[in-house]
């Protein structure tokens, strides 16, 4: 039998982390001296902390190891839990490619102090407008697919339609999952609404305010931070759903520094 300290050095774990898991349960002494309080260790434990550890280095929190310990020789068992962390690992990984990208992007920002690139509120009306639409519940990240399949819609039935396009979010409050989003493309006539694309009419705002930004979406925060306090400081309250107004985007064949957008808020006064 081994001390914890002359333990811990034989398999290379902290006496620390020893304490840790007997406290939670996972690993206990083999014995503990009644009279010194000693904890002794057996070489015959070695196995068994030897799976804690790889599955504690692959992931699994200490819940989860004392769940599969008693299963470590099951694998039908052990192959469902080890997918299920999989799976939980390329969440992860995916979360963490996002903030990375958003890193990046800010950090490309600040070189091109594209964060001045946002014009000043102006406030107009918008006249109404025959446009072909698709609208569809999705999460935020998915908006471009939208567009790809109303961009694949309108070259496969040679739809005429002009420049632009609107995106407009018609939830009442902030969703991330799932987002009640239209996006729209203007056209010269209307045709046969069909397989979720239809042809309407974009009802004319008496009062908007709006303003444009230039390059990444990235933009779209600080813009309408800015848009924000036009809206609070000249006493007004958004009265419609938020449209996003794409001047020059891909679309265009033009590259992210030279996209355009111009976000329209109906507004009337307070």
């Amino acid at each position: 039998m081994f001390k914890i300290g002359e333990f811990s050095k034989l398999v290379r774990v902290s006496a620390r982390m020893l304490r840790y898991y007997e406290k939670s349960g996972l690993f206990l002494p083999a014995h503990i001296d009644r009279f010194t309080g000693y904890r002794m260790y057996s070489a015959t434990q070695i196995p068994q902390l030897t799976r804690i550890i790889t599955l504690r280095d692959m992931g699994f929190g200490v819940e989860e190891i004392i769940e599969a310990l008693p299963n470590f020789h099951d694998a039908e068992i052990m192959q469902k839990m080890l997918r299920q962390k999989q799976d939980e690992i390329h969440a992860a990984i995916a979360s963490e490619q996002k903030k990375l990208e958003a890193i990046i992007t800010m950090s490309d920002n600040f070189e091109k102090e594209s964060f001045n690139m946002i014009y000043d509120v102006v406030l107009k009306s918008l006249q109404a407008e025959k446009v072909i639409s698709l609208r569809e519940t999705i999460p935020a990240e998915k908006e471009e697919s939208l567009w790809d399949k109303l961009w694949a819609f309108i070259k496969q039935n040679n739809i005429k339609h002009g420049t632009g396009g609107y995106s407009i979010y018609h939830n009442d409050e902030y969703e991330e999952d799932n987002v009640d989003t239209e996006i729209a493309v203007p056209v010269s006539e209307f045709g046969k609404d069909m397989d979720g694309f239809h042809y309407k009419e974009l009802q004319s705002v008496p009062e908007a305010a709006t303003i444009r930004f230039c390059g990444s979406y990235e933009n779209y925060a600080p813009a309408m931070e800015k848009l924000a306090l036009w809206i609070e400081q000249n006493n007004y309250e958004i009265s419609g759903a938020v449209r996003g107004f794409a001047i020059a985007s891909h679309m265009d064949g033009v590259s992210m520094d030279e996209y355009m957008t111009e976000l329209q808020v109906p507004i009337q006064k307070m």
